[in-house]
């Protein structure tokens, strides 16, 4: 290994020597007096730069990383004095900010401080007066001031603030003359606003931005921009579905959302709360208001479908396998195992025909066929085909899935009632229900209100029990604030035939 080092080493010192050579051979060639033969030595101090920082990781310890800071800065001399002289191409703008990153790396690695806030105040200089003599490339030399306002953020704040400004400058006067690419000009208005909360409150700072921005920005620009699509402010993917899924297409629609519109939507993600109050206060407009969900649900006049099924409330990664696995057991236990498709005739059809649902009385488990799925949130839907609707209080299967986990059942028998019942221990503990089917048993014992907040807690997409009080009895929307289920075994094999749910679905049978 040692001498695979030493190896190494040499090989690097050699590369540094021919470097060197190159340099000294460029640097001759410079009595010439042409921009080419200057550029060219700009380039090999480039690479000698680079090759010398790349001694600060020499395994033999031979650190050369304070001598990259001379060419480094020579290199970035030569390239400002050449683009203030007209060469002003973009590739030549590359090599430019190229050098000038390599030189910010060596100041910071070395420690010269001053002479990093000097040089890059310099480049700043001369992109402002390339922007001024050249206007064609007055983006190019917008791009370079914002990154030399990222330098001098550590360097000179207010260095960094008036580069982060130019860069404004010469974005807003771009976009008053062809309203092209806002997303170059919300980007560099962005980097000046995060500048100018460097040491200051978030409201002096925007204070400060706007005074700025209504100096540079048009009012007929102002309104261009509040009309940017939401596909061009550089949102995140979720951002921007929670938008275009709320019918706000342009930064000024989205304005006018609330905030639990938008919890609503991106499943109570609140970076994206902060991601549109940022790009709002770029063009002026207030942050989202805090609102509440719209249009609260109204209790319908009637219930509409008939269905049942268990919600079991389990977070663990592989809540799938475990409810499948506990939901076997327990036919198991009372004398009922998986058998094959067939045992029950039909059930490879779609809108396989099948009885109307009736309250199952029975408290032991038999032939049966049950679908289990993920919901949503920490949910598995479990739907029984003889036991859709189970006898209140005594559902076997909610029972015996209680003795693990939190289970609620639904049921909803069309025009007549709807019923949440929940399951803990092997018990039924709480109750809410909006009528009741006529004939049934009294209970052993009265169960105590269901708890509303709980159920808001557990999904809900963020709504209030306020809200999840107002849903109840509404079934669809019901469903969506609480994540539980919607629908029951008979809906499922209208969409699909129940054989096509794969391992989802469960047949038992009992001899």
């Amino acid at each position: 290994m040692g001498a695979q080092l030493d190896v190494a080493t040499e090989l690097l010192m050699t590369d540094l020597s021919g470097l060197e050579r190159r340099v000294a051979a460029n640097r001759a060639n410079t009595r010439s007096q042409h921009a080419d033969d200057y550029l060219r030595l700009a380039g090999s101090l480039t690479e000698l730069a680079q090759g010398l920082l790349a001694t600060r990781d020499d395994p033999s310890g031979r650190d050369r990383t304070a001598e990259a800071l001379e060419p480094a800065q020579e290199a970035v001399a030569i390239r400002l004095h050449w683009l203030v002289g007209g060469y002003v191409s973009y590739e030549y703008a590359g090599a430019l900010q190229d050098a000038l990153r390599l030189f910010e790396q060596a100041t910071r690695l070395v420690g010269h401080r001053q002479l990093a806030t000097n040089t890059i105040r310099s480049a700043c200089s001369a992109y402002r007066q390339v922007a001024q003599d050249y206007p064609d490339v007055s983006a190019m030399c917008a791009d370079g001031l914002s990154k030399c306002g990222v330098w001098l953020m550590r360097l000179d704040h207010d260095a960094a603030v008036a580069a982060s400004e130019s860069a404004v400058r010469i974005r807003a006067a771009m976009y008053a003359r062809a309203s092209e690419q806002p997303g170059k000009y919300l980007a560099s208005l962005s980097t000046l606003l995060r500048t100018l909360m460097v040491g200051r409150s978030r409201k002096q700072a925007i204070a400060t931005y706007r005074t700025l921005y209504s100096e540079v920005t048009t009012t007929a620009s102002t309104a261009k921009l509040r009309e940017t699509r939401v596909e061009e402010l550089d949102l995140t993917v979720k951002t921007t579905q929670a938008l275009v899924k709320l019918g706000a297409p342009t930064l000024e629609r989205a304005g006018r959302l609330t905030q639990q519109q938008i919890l609503y939507q991106s499943g109570g993600d609140l970076a994206t709360i902060d991601e549109i109050n940022w790009r709002l206060a770029l063009v002026g407009l207030k942050p989202l208001a805090a609102g509440a969900m719209p249009e609260p649900p109204s209790r319908p006049v009637e219930i509409s479908a008939t269905y049942g099924a268990i919600a079991v409330r389990c977070s663990a990664p592989d809540a799938l396998d475990q409810v499948r696995a506990a939901i076997v057991a327990a036919y198991a236990k009372d004398g009922a195992n998986p058998v094959d498709a067939g045992r029950f005739a039909g059930v490879h059809d779609k809108h396989w025909g099948v009885k109307e649902p009736k309250t199952n009385l029975e408290t032991e488990l038999g032939a049966d066929v049950v679908l289990v799925e993920k919901s949503s949130g920490s949910w598995i839907s479990v739907k029984s085909l003889n036991w859709e609707i189970g006898a209140l209080g005594k559902h076997p299967l909610a029972v015996a899935l209680s003795m693990k986990w939190p289970v609620l059942t639904v049921a909803t028998i069309e025009k007549i009632s709807y019923e949440l019942c929940l399951y803990d221990n092997g018990v039924a503990t709480q109750y809410a229900a909006l009528g009741r089917p006529a004939g049934q048993a009294p209970l052993d014992a009265p169960l105590a209100p269901l708890d509303f907040a709980t159920l808001a807690d557990y999904g809900a997409d963020y709504a209030s029990e306020t809200q999840v009080r107002a849903a109840f009895g509404n079934a669809e929307m019901f469903a969506k604030v609480t994540e539980l289920p919607g629908a029951g075994i008979r809906q499922s094999a209208e969409k699909a035939p129940l054989t096509d749910y794969g391992p989802n679905i469960l047949f038992f049978g009992k001899d």
